[in-house]
């Protein structure tokens, strides 16, 4: 049995805000829907939470991402629950983002109670994984932006890997010292586990409907693409060996590991990474490369760093603080206008799930790109 609870996004607004300093974060791309964001904690009863060692079932943090074609009425959110974004606003004052950044950002969603009926399309599904030692809601913006392009999304948060998670009791696990070969390897296991459950959860009517109301999902089961950054890159690809189902993965800007370097897919993946990681410098990617029986690409974007595929560029950009932080959080963050970067994300991504969820087609991402010079096609 699955225990769920959830509530919407509109419940942040009960929680208070630096009304005078706050930012909204932008849809970026080619925004074709509204969106209404629904939050969920899921515990998959069927199985235990391995940090906690009390026997304790699993237990995560999900967001649903719903395009809605009609939208009778927007509003200002909060961006991310308070506990969570004063871990935030502490963890990242070393880099420079005066206190209260993140406690400032809102993002603007669908009113799940004003809204016109949903849109007909059968929306294909996508599951997200993000860095270890990262909130899932660190990427909202990025993961709204690729909803708004005609796609259910769920993130995912994975309790002791990221830095922190904060449930609806307002409960906050923070994260475990993953380092060892050992602990990094139960950790792509358990995140496979998650994976696996959320999409089976996806046939469950209940839950279903609850975080993509309308879409009668537990009456089906859509095409799905997994997606992740860094270890969620490692994770959609050893998601996809485990789960035959799963249609494609993409991973930004993660080194790969685990049975899948031998075994292979035989499904689209597709790989994007920051300057400088190609296969020419990652082995890992190489050996996937070799190993990968279906169609697939590789793309390299110049002056990208590794946190460059999250939200935190944008993030700086519209607090007006990118040209003002210290020269080393290039090192992170990259070079790239946040603006720009959040486009060039959701553009790569939605075509690449256009082609493989919704037979799109290739020459938009294999062909040169006026607007995004920066991506460099590898292989």
């Amino acid at each position: 049995m699955v225990y769920q609870t959830v509530f919407t996004i509109a419940t942040l607004a009960l929680w208070p805000l630096r009304a005078a300093s706050a930012t909204v974060l932008p849809v970026a791309g080619p925004k074709r829907f509204d969106v209404a964001i629904t939050t969920a904690s899921l515990t998959d009863s069927d199985r235990l939470d391995p940090f906690t060692g009390d026997g304790r079932a699993r237990s995560i943090m999900v967001s649903s991402f719903n395009p809605v074609a009609s939208c009778l009425q927007t509003h200002l959110e909060a961006y991310m629950p308070p506990a969570t974004a004063a871990f935030l606003d502490d963890k990242f004052s070393a880099y420079g983002l005066p206190n209260g950044s993140f406690r400032s950002l809102q993002i603007e969603t669908c009113n799940t109670t004003q809204r016109g009926p949903c849109s007909s399309d059968n929306f294909p599904l996508v599951l997200f994984s993000g860095a270890s030692e990262t909130s899932r809601l660190i990427y909202t913006s990025m993961l709204q932006s690729i909803a708004a392009t005609g796609y259910l999304v769920v993130s995912i948060d994975h309790p002791y890997d990221a830095d922190v998670v904060e449930f609806l009791d307002g409960t906050t696990v923070t994260g475990k010292d993953i380092s060892s070969d050992e602990d990094i390897e139960l950790a792509l296991a358990t995140r496979v586990g998650d994976i696996t459950f959320v999409r089976q959860q996806m046939t469950n009517a209940t839950i279903a409907d609850n975080l993509f109301p309308g879409h009668q999902l537990g009456n089906r089961l859509p095409k799905t693409a997994v997606i992740g950054h860094s270890l969620g890159g490692a994770t959609a690809a050893s998601a996809m060996l485990q789960d035959v189902s799963i249609n494609a993965g993409l991973n930004l800007d993660g080194s790969m590991f685990g049975k899948v370097l031998e075994a292979g897919l035989d499904r689209p993946f597709m790989l994007m990474g920051h300057e400088n990681k190609t296969q020419e410098t990652d082995p890992s990617w190489k050996a996937i490369w070799l190993q990968i029986k279906e169609w697939k690409a590789e793309f390299e974007v110049k002056g990208a760093a590794h946190y460059s595929f999250s939200d935190l560029p944008l993030i700086t950009a519209v607090l007006g603080l990118q040209e003002q932080l210290p020269a080393e959080v290039a090192e992170f963050l990259g070079t790239i206008e946040g603006h720009h970067m959040t486009e060039l994300i959701v553009e790569y991504v939605s075509m690449f799930l256009d082609l493989v969820l919704k037979n799109g087609s290739e020459n938009g991402l294999i062909e040169s790109n006026d607007n995004f010079p920066e991506v460099v096609v590898g292989a």
